[in-house]
Formats: structure tokens, sequence, C-alpha cells
């Protein structure tokens, strides 16, 4: 209801994207950044007699140097954030060595990649060209070129006697295959079908519904726009956002239930603000029992939901109409809920 050359590891050159991060960053949980050396740099290494490994995790194939992704957070839309990565890259020549480890990439106003190099964490390359896709609710990043920086060519010349390492000395390409398992939710709605009893009981005790703009209704189905929220894909957790929400009228008696939350958990609930009231109650019981959210592209479908009245909603509307007829658990109706991710 919801809403990866060496040198360093251009590694992660997840580079993110030069924007700034936003604010609807999503967790990172797997995935990885790719490193393809040029053959420019990899034979003027070679030529110093160079030798470049990866270690850890990280694995070397025909596509490059294979780093896993292990966190971070990110805006989807941008990639502009963190991506932190398992794994590293060792130097060798000449019974000397440098070994990267755990490559990190942070983007804000400037794409750097940093690297643990003995106990502390050096920025290292910097970062150019992104491209940035999605595939469903994970980011792609392209096209990443990745040159040396002043304490990265440092650092080499220092360890191997050499100065043949420049700032600014391109090493390579990256491509970064991020995922998630969770979603950033910016529209679409939630419908709720109402259930027939609800309503014969409603009309029998002289109590009309109705709904708040921007809501609207179409039959029996009332419909909420989704305003915002981030929810985990299994729906596990989460918050969805809505505008408008649903009047009962009883003479001069309005009870006003508006601006819903939909929040996600081991108990599912739906909160609303009454009368304008703050904080906001939870009002209805989520029974999700046998729903299993659909996924196509970045759209989460959520049908079959039974919303139940909770035993505070029962009460206060009891309270509010001078009525017994209310009670905790009565069917309300079913919801669908249809997320639009970022």
């Amino acid at each position: 209801m919801k809403r990866y050359l060496t040198a360093a590891a251009a590694i992660t050159a997840t580079a993110l994207v030069l924007a700034p991060a936003a604010s609807a960053d999503v967790d990172l949980t797997g995935g990885a950044t790719t490193l393809k050396l040029d053959r420019k740099a990899a034979a003027a290494l070679q030529g110093l007699g160079v030798s470049v490994a990866p270690t850890g995790r990280a694995r070397a194939g025909k596509a490059g140097v294979r780093f896993p992704i292990t966190g971070g957070r990110i805006d989807p839309a941008t990639a502009a954030g963190t991506i932190r990565h398992a794994g590293g890259l060792r130097f060798s020549a000449g019974g000397k060595s440098l070994t990267l480890r755990s490559p990190r990439v942070s983007v804000g106003r400037q794409i750097r990649l940093s690297a643990r190099v003995g106990g502390q964490r050096v920025h290292l390359l910097k970062l150019t060209g992104a491209r940035v896709s999605r595939s469903g609710f994970n980011t792609n990043v392209s096209g990443l070129r990745a040159r040396l920086t002043q304490k990265a060519a440092a650092a080499l010349n220092a360890t191997f006697g050499v100065t043949a390492f420049k700032p600014g000395l391109r090493l390579g390409t990256a491509r970064v295959r991020s995922q998630t398992d969770e979603a950033d939710v910016r529209g679409s709605a939630t419908s709720l079908e109402i259930d027939a009893g609800a309503l014969a009981a409603l009309t029998s005790l002289g109590v009309a519904p109705g709904v708040i703009a921007p809501a609207t209704l179409a039959g029996t189905t009332a419909s909420f726009p989704i305003t915002g929220g981030q929810v985990k894909l299994d729906l596990s957790a989460g918050t969805i956002r809505h505008s408008g929400g649903i009047s009962l009228t009883k003479g001069s008696t309005v009870v006003r239930l508006e601006n819903f939350d939909i929040r996600l958990g081991s108990a599912p609930q739906l909160f609303a603000s009454l009368n304008g009231g703050s904080p906001k109650a939870p009002i209805l019981d989520l029974d999700l029992t046998g729903v299993t959210p659909q996924v196509d592209g970045r759209t989460v479908t959520l049908a079959g939901v039974t919303a139940r009245l909770t035993q505070a909603a029962a009460d206060a509307l009891n309270a509010a109409f001078a009525t017994s007829a209310f009670s905790g658990g009565l069917v309300l109706g079913r919801a669908t809920v249809v997320a639009q991710g970022a």
C-alpha cells in the first residue's frame, strides 16, 4: 500500500552523478561496480613492471574487475550519494606493493573515489562522464572515466620510486549496477471500494459519506491521490502519504478523516487526521494476508487489501453520532494501492 582502474578502483566509480544528493535517497542492498583498465594505462603499468590484482571479494573477469556493492544511499533518479564496496586492488612491483581497500564514491559538489590506504581513507580518483539509467527501481551508471588525483599519483610514485604517475592520468572506465529493495513513492493513488454492508449501516444511521477533494468518488469507490512516501518492496516497512479524505455527515455533525498515511510493518494501519487534528490517529487496520505486491517497472500495485475499522475509530464515531453501531473490526471495504516510484 503502499508508496564498481584499476588504480583504485574507479571501482566505485559509481559515480555517480554530478547532482547533489536529494532527500529521496534509497538504501543500496547489492549490485557491483566494474572497472575496465584502458589499454594505454595497462601498457604503461606493464612498462613500469607494475602488476595489478584484485583483493578480497573483488573479482577479475572479461569485463574488468568487479567490486561488490555492500551498501550506501543514493538518489535513485540521479545516482547522487554514496556507494560502498567490498574488495580492493593491489599494485605490486619489485617486492613492493600498494593496496587500496573498501572503495567508496562520494558525490556532492564533486565526484570523488576514496579507498583505505594503510590506516587512512584517501581520495584517489576523480570521476567524470556519468550516464544514469534505470532498471525498474535499480540505478545504473555507465560512461565513467577515472583519473588519478594528486594524492593517488604521489602515493604510487613514492611506493615504486618512480615519477611516471601524474595527476589527471586516465586509468580506465567503469560502470555501476546498483540494487535496492525499497521504493521512493511519488504518485498515483489508493482506492477504497466501500463494503456494501458498511454502506448500508451508515445509511441506516442517517450518516452520509462523502469525499474531500482532491479525493474522487466513482460509484462506491473512493480514490485518494498519493503524495509521497517510501516503502520496502516486500511491504515489510514504509509509509505512503495521501491527500484528500472522507467526510461523514449527520445533520450538523461532520466528521472529517483526511490526509491518510499508510504505515506498513508487522501490523499495517491507515492513519488519518480527524477534523484537522494532530497527531494522526489509526482508523483502519489493513489485512495484507495473501496479498502479494506486483512490480511492473517502477509501479507497485497491491490489490485486495481488507480495511477494517479500528476500535479507537469505532469509539470516536460512536461518540460523534451518539450511537453504538460502530465496532472495531467492521469491514469498511477493499483497498487497492497503485504507487508510482521515482
